[in-house]
């Protein structure tokens, strides 16, 4: 099952950014399976931990690189990865304490997560690209 369509406009043109995208599309279509599927709740928040591992290694890399090329719009965007960070733990919390158990809710704030997130900051990242 698929919630998110990988596509070349996901593409920012910066190879480890492009690859570390597109492994966490697998990763949120894996969790939205296992939504789906009607995995057990301890499957699905050790699966968050490993989405919420997984981003944090990716947006540390991503600062990085803006760091390296002095990126304009650097404080910005690493704010907003602080916030979707807090918002992965927060999905956490909601899915244990059973505040958040609709699956398909849980699937379109993940899907709403990254496409906004990218849609709105990694897409600047096309300039660092040139």
């Amino acid at each position: 099952m698929t919630l998110i369509e990988w596509r070349d406009e996901l593409r920012v043109g910066i190879p480890e950014v492009d690859d570390d995208h597109h492994a966490l599309v697998d990763l949120i279509n894996r969790l939205y399976t296992q939504l789906k599927s009607g995995q057990s709740a301890a499957t699905i928040v050790d699966f968050l931990g490993e989405l919420y591992a997984s981003v944090a290694r990716h947006f540390a890399g991503e600062e990085e690189i803006m760091k390296t090329h002095e990126h304009a719009h650097y404080e910005e965007h690493a704010a907003e990865h602080k916030q979707l960070l807090d918002d992965i733990c927060n999905m956490i919390d909601d899915y244990q304490d059973g505040v958040l158990n609709d699956d398909q809710q849980m699937a379109d704030r993940l899907d709403d997560w990254f496409c906004t997130h990218f849609k709105t900051q990694d897409i600047r990242l096309h300039e660092l690209a040139k």
